[in-house]
Formats: structure tokens, sequence, C-alpha cells
């Protein structure tokens, strides 16, 4: 399984209630059993970074072009690191 990483911008993701009723509800997150958009982040200057493990890099493709994503770069991840926990991904 690979994790990516796209930053763009959505449009009206820089309204919270937007960002929420988007976001909320378990499908907008969950796409399929295997593939699990892990975490979302609205920037304070509008752009937006997304994270996503899935099996293959067009699960996430078909999400960002759903949510109406604009990517300006979309990079796998090599390791992560998360409060103390390290994971190598590739």
């Amino acid at each position: 399984m690979g994790r990516w990483i796209a930053i763009g911008t959505v449009p009206g993701w820089d309204d919270l209630d937007k960002f929420t009723t988007d976001l909320k509800a378990t499908g907008r997150w969950r796409v399929d059993p295997r593939t699990t958009i892990t975490e979302v982040v609205a920037l304070a200057d509008g752009r937006v970074i997304a994270e996503c493990h899935a099996n293959t890099r067009a699960d996430f493709d078909a999400w960002l072009e759903k949510t109406g994503f604009q990517v300006d770069s979309l990079t796998p991840i090599a390791h992560i690191a998360r409060a103390g926990d390290i994971w190598k991904i590739t």
C-alpha cells in the first residue's frame, strides 16, 4: 500500500463550514476498503494538503478529481514520523 501527499487548492475549503460539510461523513474520506484519505489540512494561505493511503495512486487521483482539488504537487511519501512512531513507506 502506498501513501501520497497532494498540495493544492479546493474552492471553498478556506471556509470551515464547507470544509466540514465536504469532509465529515465517513464516505468522504473512506473511499473504499483499501483507500483512505488519512488527513486533510487547510492552510491559512488557502492551500490544502491531503494525505492518502491507497493501493494505487489512481485511487487518490480519482478522489482529488471528485473533490475539485486543483493539484500543485502530488508526491509519494517515503517515510513518516508521527507522534514518535516512524514508518518506512517505500
